[in-house]
């Protein structure tokens, strides 16, 4: 059984400052591309979480050796020849999902791989089927999803479309493997399209490693080619930060460093937000500092390319006058719960009006009428570190799962707790 976590008030003013913890999402990609290069990466303070140890993991059942080496991981590069014929099992992590189902694609066996309850629900039908139209074998036991089994075919270039709103990672993957294909990768996207910020974040990672990528509008060309191997230092991350960010926007100042200015993460939106919200936000080279106002202010502000940030600006809204309004968030429903109503009936729960209408969560709370509440986190790691920065400032906040939080941040508890001088 899960261990609840009981959160302590924090009475006073704050004045911490505490380091980014690396990225999640620059650790998956790191991972993939050093696998896929010609020789040996070295990846240098990466994310060790649940989800990116499936990842290392994954790469390392398909044939690609790794290593921990001084403050981080070597990676030994196959240059896209897969040996596959693995058994991978994914747990909950949806990246490791979409970018190892690529990867297998390429493998000379086939590989099976399968995931959590949870997992399995999660969309997967657009890679798959653009997987199958350059060659892939693909076969799945759950209709359009896990598990499947996959590879053992030799993949071609050619011309593809994708309709991009389940899910940017299935436009990553497909980028990564691109250049590997014989005539390279031709990716024509639909509208609308989620959290293009990370898409990005890919291409950028990819020329890092010598590919040719180009895009026009919605349309992606992967030239074909090796990747070299680099030396990658993964940048810090802005959806784990914004729980302490969201901490001095309630409670004082707080300083954050390693977050990158230039960032493509979506979630480093959440500078504006805070400024929309009341706060006064100051970023000079890679520390951010927040100083929260007298009260936030309540906003309406459209999400779509920043989902993993609903959760923070949610909790964030607990604290504002009027009502909140958070738009595009339909892409919530399919994270690791579902997590746009997990949010509005954990604000329920604490004495707040929440409706979600459609792809839109309302949020209107009044300071006489919010109280403390035993939150279901449902598993949802977001959902755990967003309702344990407000209960920081409500007494009473229990979190039924505290431990879900190693899906992503592992050092979560033990870096607020330094932050706030709690024992």
């Amino acid at each position: 059984m899960p261990d609840p976590r009981h959160i302590p008030t924090f009475d006073h003013r704050l004045q911490g400052r505490c380091d980014a913890p690396a990225s999640k999402s620059a650790t998956h990609r790191a991972l993939v591309l050093a696998a896929l290069s010609d020789g040996v990466s070295f990846i240098e303070k990466p994310l060790d979480a649940e989800d990116s140890q499936v990842t290392r993991e994954g790469l390392g059942l398909l044939g690609i050796r790794s290593k921990i080496v001084d403050d981080g991981w070597e990676v030994y590069g196959t240059g896209g020849r897969i040996p596959g014929g693995a058994n991978i099992e994914l747990r909950e992590s949806g990246t490791s999902c979409r970018f190892l189902t690529a990867v297998a694609a390429l493998g000379q066996r086939p590989s099976r791989l399968d995931g959590a309850p949870r997992l399995r629900q999660r969309p997967l039908a657009a890679l798959t089927e653009a997987l199958t139209a350059l060659g892939a074998r693909c076969e799945s036991d759950g209709g359009d999803g896990l598990p499947l089994r996959i590879g053992g075919a030799p993949l071609r270039g050619r011309r593809i479309a994708l309709p991009a709103s389940p899910s940017s990672q299935f436009v990553s993957a497909l980028l990564m493997i691109g250049g590997l294909l014989p005539d390279g990768l031709h990716l024509t996207l639909a509208r609308p399209w989620v959290s293009r910020g990370y898409v990005d974040m890919t291409m950028e990672m990819l020329e890092s490693c010598g590919a040719d990528v180009e895009r026009s509008g919605t349309v992606f060309q992967v030239a074909p080619g090796a990747l070299s191997p680099r030396r990658w230092v993964v940048e810090g991350d802005y959806s784990s930060a914004s729980y302490f960010l969201a901490a001095g926007a309630i409670l004082g100042t707080i300083q954050v460093d390693g977050l990158r200015q230039d960032s493509h993460q979506p979630d480093a939106v959440l500078l504006d937000v805070l400024r929309q919200m009341g706060c006064t936000v100051d970023h000079h080279d890679e520390t951010v500092r927040v100083v929260s106002p007298n009260r936030l202010k309540a906003i309406e502000r459209d999400l779509t390319d920043a989902p993993d940030v609903a959760p923070t600006v949610a909790a964030l809204a607990i604290f504002a006058e009027g009502e909140t309004r958070l738009t595009g968030l339909g892409h919530l429903r399919v994270k690791e719960s579902d997590r746009l109503h997990a949010l509005a009936d954990n604000l329920t729960r604490m004495g707040v009006t929440a409706r979600v209408e459609g792809d839109a969560l309302s949020i209107h709370s009044r300071s006489d009428r919010v109280h403390g509440a035993v939150i279901e986190t449902r598993g949802d790691h977001r959902i755990a570190m967003a309702f344990a920065i407000a209960g920081l400032r409500i007494p009473g906040v229990v979190l039924d799962d505290g431990d879900c939080v190693a899906k992503s941040y592992p050092g979560f508890w033990r870096a607020l707790s330094g932050l706030l001088e709690l024992e």
